[in-house]
C-alpha cells in the first residue's frame, strides 16, 4: 500500500504535471518525469509515473519499449510518431533520445534563423530535458533524418534550417 504523504504528490497531480511537462513534444522516460515533477517541491517516485501513465493516463500517452519514454499522444510530434510506430527499432541505448525526437527539437530551435554547431544543439536540447544526448547524435541525426531540412556549413561546422523547411511551419 503506497502512503500518499504531505511530501509526495497524488495520481491527479502527477497525471496533471506529466501532461504538462510532454506538450512540448518531446519523449521523456518514467525517471525523468518523476524528477522533474520533484523540483516542485513533493518528492515522486517513478514507479508512481509509470503506474500513473500506464493506468489513468493509458488513453492520453503513449509508451516506446524500445527507449522507455512517453509520448502525449495528442501533440503534432506525438502523433507523427505513433503513425510511424516502432517498426525499425534501432540499437539506442534505453537513455538515449527517440532520434525522430531530437529531430523535432533540434528543426524547433534552428527555426530561430541562427546557426549553430552540434555542440551547441545537444547543450540546448540537454537543457530542454533530451538525456544521454551528445554532439555525435546530433550530427547523426541531422545529417541523416534532417536531410533536406538542415543546412551543414563546413566554413565554421554548424547547421541551420533551409528555407523550404521553414517555410512549412
Amino acid at each position: 500500500m503506497t502512503d500518499v504523504g504531505p511530501s509526495s504528490l497524488d495520481r491527479s497531480r502527477v497525471l496533471e504535471g506529466a501532461t504538462k511537462l510532454l506538450a512540448d513534444g518531446v519523449p521523456r522516460r518514467a525517471k525523468d518525469i518523476a524528477s522533474a515533477l520533484s523540483k516542485s517541491g513533493a518528492w515522486v517516485d517513478k514507479s508512481l509515473v509509470n503506474s500513473v501513465l500506464s493506468k489513468e493516463g493509458k488513453e492520453q500517452f503513449s509508451y516506446d519499449r524500445i527507449t522507455f519514454s512517453y509520448r502525449l499522444i495528442g501533440s503534432s510530434e506525438a502523433a507523427a510518431d505513433a503513425s510511424e510506430g516502432s517498426a525499425a527499432p534501432t540499437a539506442q541505448s534505453e537513455n538515449a533520445p527517440h532520434r525522430e525526437a531530437v529531430l523535432v527539437a533540434a528543426l524547433r530551435l534552428l527555426s530561430d534563423g541562427k546557426p549553430r554547431s552540434a555542440k551547441e544543439i545537444a547543450a540546448e536540447l540537454k537543457a530542454r530535458g533530451l538525456a544521454e544526448l551528445d554532439k555525435s547524435l546530433v550530427n547523426s541525426v541531422l545529417s541523416r533524418e534532417g536531410k533536406g531540412q538542415v543546412e551543414y556549413s563546413r566554413e565554421d561546422h554548424t547547421y541551420r534550417q533551409t528555407q523550404t523547411s521553414g517555410d512549412q511551419s
